[in-house]
């Protein structure tokens, strides 16, 4: 009976220290927690940005007189030197003195100029276009010989692209050109010899559409009043006013993804359009934020590229989010950016080992607002805490939620 009495004895007071241990023990902190992986990490710089055409062309008024009503809409169809954009009554000719008569003549020769100019130019356009389907032709042998990558053939198909859009360029500013030659002869004939009551007809010097009319009903316009405007929507770039601190990471060439513009596919969500940086224009400005705050901001220009169906769909002055592709990482191991704290002028995570949160010094690589590149000091597989509290140091016993 006594040695059952013993064991009872110790079996009260095994009770009452586990009771004592349980009452005073810390519980274990709540956290969540996310597995360190391995996988491809993209870095982009975001921001939103407008489209708009890349060639526009403003008609003026060639000299004093009475505007006959516009009969057209912003969106109409425009036929190069067919469709009459506006008539013009020019004012009664009156005689010009030698100062007036050179201005005019003057005007006629830097027309004309400028014509042999884009002419030029035009050649230059068509030669490099020649050249670029040479090459493009060379590299596709090339690689299907084995003798270079596919990343060469890439290059030279944006080169033949690029090519491509410098000779379109070039038929247009020659058009423009050609068409202010024109404005500027007429205008010194009507000036001279001009009939009082005749109309002078200004046709449009490119295919495409309007764009934005300014004068629509008819009225006396002195010269060089805007009439109208128009362009070619199916050539379409991106401006976007980037932070000058993440312009710097930009540079021509890079690829972008463009989003948020409305676009979907059937099942599969919006549609993702593909870009190409072209410029990012050497000169900053100044612009306030909605917060008062002002920013320094750098324009950058971006170029469709292929597959363009979505791009057909968009028009001049629409809404679209960038995202500019500075770096890409393949095959790195990735940690949320949540876990990651400041720690003696270093990185470090809280890694969950057996229920107890262990700190880790880390070394990072490249970073997107989500994921981090690690370096050094985390494997696949690991589980590290997200969002650490205060109440998370080093050997503190965590629970997962």
């Amino acid at each position: 009976m006594v040695w059952i009495k013993r064991v009872l004895w110790v079996l009260v007071g095994a009770a009452v220290v586990l009771a004592f241990v349980r009452a005073f023990r810390t519980p274990p902190v709540l956290v969540d927690v996310a597995e360190v992986a391995r996988g491809e990490l993209v870095v982009t710089v975001d921001d939103d940005g407008r489209t708009r055409v890349r060639d526009r062309y403003t008609i003026h008024a060639p000299t004093d007189g009475r505007l006959l009503r516009i009969p057209f809409r912003a969106g109409a169809r425009v036929v190069a030197g067919e469709t009459v954009l506006a008539e013009f009554e020019p004012r009664t000719p009156v005689l010009l003195d030698a100062r007036t008569r050179a201005e005019a003549e003057a005007r006629v020769e830097a027309a004309e100029a400028s014509v042999e100019r884009t002419r030029a130019v035009l050649a230059q356009a068509e030669a490099d276009l020649d050249y670029a389907k040479a090459e493009l032709a060379r590299r596709r042998e090339l690689v299907r010989s084995g003798t270079e990558t596919q990343s060469q053939l890439d290059l030279a198909q944006r080169d033949e692209r690029r090519a491509d859009e410098g000779l379109r360029a070039a038929r247009f500013a020659l058009d423009v050109s050609e068409h202010e030659l024109g404005v500027a002869r007429a205008a010194l004939v009507e000036e001279t010899n001009g009939t009082p009551g005749g109309v002078l007809a200004l046709r449009s010097p490119i295919d495409g559409r309007v764009l934005r009319v300014f004068e629509e009903s008819a009225r006396t316009i002195a010269a060089g009043t805007p009439i109208l405007e128009i362009g070619d929507t199916a050539r379409l770039e991106v401006v976007a006013e980037y932070l000058s601190q993440d312009a710097v990471k930009v540079a021509p060439g890079m690829h972008v993804l463009l989003d948020g513009w409305g676009g979907e596919l059937p099942g599969a969500g919006e549609e993702t359009l593909h870009g190409e940086v072209r410029l990012v224009e050497p000169g900053g400005f100044t612009k306030v934020s909605a917060l008062g705050v002002e920013e320094q901001r750098v324009d950058v220009l971006v170029d469709p590229v292929e597959p363009l169906e979505g791009w057909a769909r968009l028009q001049d002055g629409y809404r679209v989010d960038l995202r500019i592709v500075v770096a890409r990482r393949e095959d790195v191991v990735i940690v949320p950016t949540g876990a990651l704290f400041r720690e003696r002028d270093a990185w470090a995570v809280f890694v969950v080992e057996d229920g107890v949160a262990r700190e880790r010094e880390v070394e990072l690589g490249q970073r997107n607002g989500l994921e981090a590149e690690v370096a050094r000091g985390l494997a696949p597989g690991e589980r590290v805490v997200l969002y650490p509290s205060e109440l998370v140091g080093d050997g503190t016993a965590v629970e997962v939620r």
